[in-house]
């Protein structure tokens, strides 16, 4: 076998997930059909338990030199079940956010990749993958051509519509919520926590906006 791990996917749960494996002792090896890291930000921040474990990490300063600067704050609130739950009246909030776009939280999580001696490849798509009771293996095309790579344990990374998934006949039952949602940077000359819970008509497209929490971050629906 090649590796012992191939993770498909090189966002942040991919690399997260390589560099923890590295550190166990483990060899992965990241596949990205992207050419390259991401310009676009699907997110602006992150809350929670993701943001204790990278400050636990020392995540190439993810967590702890970001919060040093001051970017990480106590969050006023969280929607629960359709209801907005207010935590500006305690004294201690239990949620807070990091105000960090995902490009730049893909670019720290790769390079503490890299340096711990995870192998990514980026612009290598996976087509097709084979099993049997002691390997998975996987068709893969680079910008080399096509080759396979064999490992103990493949892991799909690579979002809600996962491919992984898909080919490895791995169901996803559940139901979908009939919202759309689509997020777009967009600035403003008001602080955008004064806008509350009202919502905004966009001009360019006809559509209801609606804002949240961290500036230049505008949601439609």
């Amino acid at each position: 076998m090649d590796v012992d791990v191939i993770v498909v996917g090189a966002g942040p749960t991919g690399l997260m997930l390589a560099g923890e494996l590295r550190l166990a002792g483990v060899r992965p090896l990241v596949l990205e059909r992207q050419p390259r890291l991401r310009e676009t930000p699907k997110a602006n921040g992150f809350s929670g338990q993701i943001l204790e474990l990278l400050r636990y990490r020392g995540t190439a300063g993810t967590g702890s030199e970001a919060a040093s600067t001051g970017r990480s704050h106590p969050a006023p609130g969280f929607p629960f079940g359709g209801v907005q739950v207010d935590l500006t009246h305690l004294a201690d909030p239990p949620l807070r956010v990091l105000g960090l776009p995902q490009p730049r939280l893909e670019r720290l999580l790769d390079e503490r990749a890299r340096e711990l001696g995870v192998d990514i490849r980026r612009g290598h798509e996976v087509l097709g993958v084979n099993q049997d009771d002691t390997m998975v293996t996987r068709d893969v095309h680079g910008p080399d051509g096509p080759y396979r790579v064999s490992a103990r344990y493949l892991v799909g990374c690579d979002g809600g519509r996962s491919r992984v998934r898909d080919r490895a006949g791995i169901p996803f039952p559940g139901t979908t919520y009939p919202e759309i949602n689509r997020l777009c940077p967009g600035e403003t000359r008001t602080d955008p926590a004064q806008f509350g819970t009202s919502s905004r008509r966009c001009p360019c497209a006809g559509h209801r906006l609606r804002t949240v929490t961290w500036p230049s971050r505008l949601i439609s629906g």
